[in-house]
């Protein structure tokens, strides 16, 4: 069978911005691997295509028959959500085992009963996708060696390939209005329990002890964890030094990057950290947790802290509030350098390779 007639399902449900991390890597990966035009027919999968719901009973029941009725020689899944009953050759991206991490009904929505059983389909379905798949991809060496530490699979199974920041985060900023009249941080990404954004609010606690100009801006995505930290932040002192932004265009993300004293993020679990190379790219400094794959993805361009100890995080920030403009225009230009190592492109490539290695491994038709 020639390369030009294997067709490649992507499942793109998550798909954009709107989605946070999930959606951006789908959206990016599609795009940069459409723009090589590869000699496979590459077959999208969207939510204008089909209503079925990530996580839901419809994805475990409907999926497959829909999948198989597109006849793809490859199925690749972008998420670690692979129908149960799916019978197909398919490879998987595993963004990170959060979810074997963080757990308890303090890290969901659901009740009880609800939650214990849906954890066991995670077990179950994360199982499968790690299994039973072709190939994994991952977008760090950490994610890679949690698998292997959970899951009894070969090392040469999992392909790790990182994320990139757009190149829209690397316009100049310099010209357009600051979104604050004051000095501001900045954290991007949803609000779950694992990203620790308490951490952030005892922080800001400290600093404005003796900065009490300067505010913390959330830019999340409106989830019921995001009504959740509304509603803790309702007639707390913590109030005050919050501005809560929906997520908009890049353009105006860039902006708010841009602009920052710098991003901060006190996650616990992260698979990789994209937002903190978006900041990196729209020329702001980066304050990061020392778990998980963050110290992997940042390198020696980020200031660490320990997660648990916020007043180390105040510190930080108190520091790079009074940083000499030389000192921070170097360390500025030195991230903005070493973050365009990662393109979206050479992922991409590395993707589709991995797509062709599987055909080539199957019997001659």
């Amino acid at each position: 069978m020639e390369n030009s007639q294997n067709k490649v399902l992507l499942d793109c449900r998550f798909w954009g911005p709107s989605h946070t991390g999930l959606g951006r890597y789908t959206q990016e990966l599609v795009t940069a691997m459409q723009a090589l035009k590869p000699k496979l027919d590459l077959v999208r999968l969207t939510p204008k295509i089909t209503k079925i719901k990530p996580y839901s009973w419809a994805e475990q029941r409907y999926l497959t028959g829909l999948i198989r009725s597109f006849k793809p020689d490859l199925t690749h899944f972008l998420h670690f959500n692979v129908p149960l009953n799916f019978p197909g050759p398919f490879v998987v991206t595993i963004h990170d085992l959060i979810k074997h991490h963080s757990k308890g009904l303090g890290t969901t929505t659901h009740w009880p009963g609800t939650y214990w059983l849906k954890r066991l389909g995670y077990h179950l379905v994360v199982k499968k996708a790690v299994l039973v798949s072709q190939k994994i991809f991952v977008p760090s060496r950490w994610v890679k060696d949690d698998i292997l530490s959970h899951y009894a699979v070969k090392a040469d199974k999992i392909v790790i390939t990182p994320e990139a920041a757009s190149q829209e985060f690397f316009k100049d900023y310099s010209r357009t209005k600051p979104p604050l009249d004051q000095p501001y941080f900045i954290y991007v990404g949803n609000v779950y329990p694992h990203k620790n954004v308490a951490c952030l609010l005892e922080a800001m606690k400290l600093l404005t002890a003796g900065e009490p100009e300067v505010k913390l801006v959330i830019v999340t995505g409106r989830d019921w964890f995001y009504q959740y930290l509304q509603r803790q932040l309702t007639g707390s002192p913590a109030r005050s030094l919050v501005k809560l932004q929906d997520f908009s265009t890049d353009a105006d993300l860039g902006r708010f990057y841009h602009h920052a004293a710098a991003f901060v993020t006190a996650s616990r679990f992260e698979g990789f950290g994209l937002p903190g190379l978006e900041a990196m790219a729209a020329r702001t400094l980066v304050l990061s947790s020392r778990r998980a794959a963050l110290p992997e993805t940042y390198g020696n361009h980020a200031e660490y802290f320990d997660p648990d100890r916020p007043e180390e995080l105040a510190e930080k920030m108190k520091q790079c509030l009074r940083l000499p403009v030389a000192t921070r225009l170097k360390k500025i230009n030195q991230a903005q350098s070493f973050c365009r190592q990662y393109t979206w492109e050479q992922t991409a490539k590395k993707t589709l390779a991995v797509y062709e290695s599987c055909f080539s491994l199957r019997p001659r038709q």
